[in-house]
């Protein structure tokens, strides 16, 4: 099974995320974005995941590694709903980065399936 969550326009880099001066500003961050992603993850209907794998496909001006942080944010959130029971090695078996120029400009998709 994979379950696929969209969204445009906004984005956090790992040069926006590392470049804050102070933690504070992570920390606010990561809250915005756990808003984001909860309200993603919530309108769909998502069984529990013990195992994945994780993709994000986008188009924005982002190079690929600079992406990582909102998959990152994304695990964290599954992690808080409890649709993920973890993001270590032990339940996350892969992790793949696709730019994709056919999206619309400022397009992601995450998509997490579920592995047996």
């Amino acid at each position: 099974m994979v379950y696929q969550f969209e969204w445009s326009g906004a984005h956090i880099s790992l040069n926006d995320w590392y470049s804050s001066a102070h933690w504070t500003t992570r920390a606010n961050q990561k809250y915005k974005w756990h808003r984001i992603f909860s309200n993603i993850i919530k309108d769909q209907e998502v069984e529990p995941i013990e195992h994945y794998k994780i993709k994000l496909k986008y188009n924005s001006r982002l190079d690929p590694t600079n992406t990582i942080t909102m998959i990152k944010l994304f695990e964290d959130t599954m992690v808080e709903l409890g649709v993920i029971k973890g993001d270590s090695k032990k339940y996350c078996k892969g992790v793949e980065i696709m730019p994709v120029e056919e999206l619309k400009s400022k397009q992601y998709i995450i998509e997490v399936e579920k592995i047996k």
